[in-house]
């Protein structure tokens, strides 16, 4: 049912059991409506698509389930015919012997997401409308809870910084722009991921882990990827970051002492080339992935 309306997601075409799994509910901004779970839903495909398992299928998948702007909300045929173009297979073959597999392993991600969804996912605050403002009692505990909410809504603001940046990166290299302005528009987000490693760092020495959402220990780069995909870090890196991240100042700053520190001025480069594509300097590895 569901490959057979493809993307984006309608509701009249998701089953009870797919709108019923738990990474869908818990994604849902209203799980008791089925419309909300079924924009959930449409989220979470795609992001299983992104990350589909067989790299020699993943295109022609995104393209079966009209996840790509060229075969979203088109007819199953045409998208079965590009998915088959993109695979290099016979359109009938594919039919019968390929577009089982990736349905199977779509599907199998999907429940994947829900087992370990209660293990690995961090929620940031909800926000509602005030009605007026925001007045506390004279008490120690309204204080304390204060100054825990003050270090969630900072950690997951730095977030959320982090994810604009790098959406204006993405922006910048699907427009072509020039080399200067991407290789700049990166190293804003080098500073941003620094800034999310020292807010989750600071967190979990006041709060510990399981503060972030019941039953989770991410660490600090797990907790930045939720701004999106970011170069890998190894250990040594990512404590280098975190040293040199300061809430206080600003880009300048950190650049300068990211440039006078050794091995700094190797990790900006080479996080400007894996973000943009375009970076200069020479070749070095940040971490295996």
């Amino acid at each position: 049912m569901l490959l057979r309306g493809g993307l984006p997601v309608r509701l009249d075409l998701c089953g009870p059991a797919l709108l019923g799994l738990r990474g869908v509910k818990a994604r849902s901004l209203r799980p008791e409506d089925p419309a909300s779970r079924a924009r959930a839903l449409d989220g979470l495909l795609r992001e299983q698509l992104d990350r589909f398992e067989n790299a020699e299928l993943a295109q022609a998948a995104r393209l079966l389930f009209g996840a790509e702007a060229a075969t979203s909300g088109a007819t199953l045929t045409v998208r079965r015919q590009a998915a088959a173009t993109a695979a290099e297979y016979e359109v009938h073959h594919f039919r019968k012997r390929i577009e089982p597999k990736v349905a199977e392993l779509v599907a199998w991600q999907l429940r994947r997401d829900s087992e370990e969804f209660t293990t690995r996912h961090a929620t940031a605050p909800e926000l509602h409308t005030a009605s007026g403002p925001l007045v506390l009692p004279p008490d120690v505990f309204a204080w304390e809870s204060a100054e825990h909410q003050h270090a969630l809504a900072a950690l997951w603001g730095a977030v959320y910084l982090l994810r604009a940046e790098l959406l204006t990166v993405a922006r910048l290299v699907s427009m072509d722009a020039p080399g200067t302005a991407t290789r700049a528009a990166a190293a804003v987000t080098l500073w941003r991921h620094a800034l999310v490693l020292a807010a989750v760092v600071r967190y979990r020495a006041a709060y510990g882990a399981t503060l972030l959402h019941a039953a989770t220990d991410l660490g600090p780069q797990e907790i930045a990827a939720y701004a999106g995909w970011t170069p890998p870090l190894t250990p040594v890196q990512e404590l280098l970051l975190v040293e040199l991240a300061d809430p206080a100042e600003g880009l300048a700053d950190f650049t300068a002492r990211l440039d006078t520190t050794a091995g700094g001025a190797e990790l900006a480069v080479t996080w400007q080339r894996a973000l943009s594509g375009r970076g200069s300097g020479p070749e070095m590895k940040v971490a295996p992935s």
